[in-house]
This record gives structure tokens, C-alpha cells and sequence, in this order.
């Protein structure tokens, strides 16, 4: 096959991946009022909105599985990365080599992670959970979210595949942590 031709499984996954990127942070929370059951979410500047309501027939199971889908399709493409990773091991194949539906080399996680670093919630995360000391300054975030991945500088988010993968798994991370807040 053509390296530059994808399988249609290959070019599903990719929009997928663009549909779930698309709607970041997918920071969805079930809630009840009055009128019945509903999935909220919250905005960029934190604001909150409706996104879905349920009718009376819907069952426990399926207001929970509508409500965490994109919480399980984050965990699914990332254990779908981890294999095509260990496939690629395996393999001798060069990391800079994309399998087929990888996020597109051109994905900037380094300038998605300085913004994520400028996030007063994120700040409070690292603290919480990874022992970043006050003050909560852009400098010791950077440095300790350098320190968490592993890396000298966030540049290498875009060049490291296993520094993007820890990126993810910590942006992931995160979005359940500020799930857990509500």
C-alpha cells in the first residue's frame, strides 16, 4: 500500500481523533434538575451549558455512557497508541514513522502544553496532584510538568513519541481530575 494512502480504518480514527480533539476539553458532568436528567458541560472561560437531556426512559447505564464517552474514547486511543508503540518496537520501525490513524506529525503538544501551563485549574491540579509548591507561577509549572514528563523541554512533546504519549496521558489525567472537581 501507498504511504500516503490510508485504510478507511486508518482515516476513521483520524476523525475520530479530530472530532474528540474538536471538542476539548469534553469536560461532561451528568446532572438533575427539575425538568430531568442532562449532560453539562463547561465552556473555555468556564461557563456552563447544556448539552444533551435525557428522556424519562433513559436508563442509569446509558445516561453514564453517554456522559463519559469522551473519557472512554481518550482511553481507547490511548491504549490504540500504546499497541501501534509496542507494535512499532517490535517491529524496528522508527518512531518518526506514523501507523496508520496516529495523530498527524504536524500536532503541536508542546504549544498545546505552555497553554495548558497558563491554566489557573491546571496549576491547581499540579499542586494537588504532583506536589507543585506556591506560588503557582507559569515558570514553576513549566518546570515541574518538564520534570513529570520528562523532559528537557516541551519542544520534545513534538518530536518524542513516548514524551507526546505522557503528555496525553497527563492532559488526560487532568480532564478526570477537573471531572472529580464538580
Amino acid at each position: 500500500m501507498n504511504a500516503h494512502t490510508l485504510s478507511p480504518d486508518a482515516k476513521r480514527l483520524r476523525e475520530i481523533r479530530a472530532a474528540l480533539d474538536s471538542i476539548a476539553p469534553a469536560d461532561w458532568t451528568r446532572v438533575h434538575d427539575q425538568s430531568g436528567a442532562f449532560i453539562e458541560m463547561r465552556g473555555a472561560m468556564g461557563e456552563l451549558f447544556v448539552l444533551a437531556r435525557f428522556d424519562a426512559g433513559a436508563t442509569n447505564e446509558e445516561m453514564a455512557f453517554a456522559t463519559d464517552a469522551p473519557d472512554m474514547v481518550r482511553f481507547l486511543l490511548r491504549l490504540l497508541d500504546n499497541s501501534f508503540q509496542t507494535i512499532r518496537k517490535l517491529k524496528g520501525t522508527p518512531p518518526a514513522n506514523q501507523a496508520a490513524g496516529e495523530p498527524a506529525a504536524n500536532k503541536n503538544f508542546a504549544a498545546e502544553c505552555a497553554l495548558k501551563c497558563q491554566d489557573a485549574r491546571f496549576k491547581v491540579y499540579l499542586e494537588e496532584r504532583h506536589g507543585l509548591e506556591r506560588p503557582l507561577t507559569d515558570d514553576r509549572v513549566a518546570q515541574r510538568v518538564r520534570s513529570i514528563l520528562g523532559v528537557r523541554s516541551r519542544i520534545e512533546l513534538n518530536t518524542d513519541g513516548s514524551a507526546a504519549e505522557a503528555w496525553k496521558a497527563l492532559r488526560a489525567d487532568f480532564a478526570a481530575w477537573l471531572k472529580a472537581q464538580r
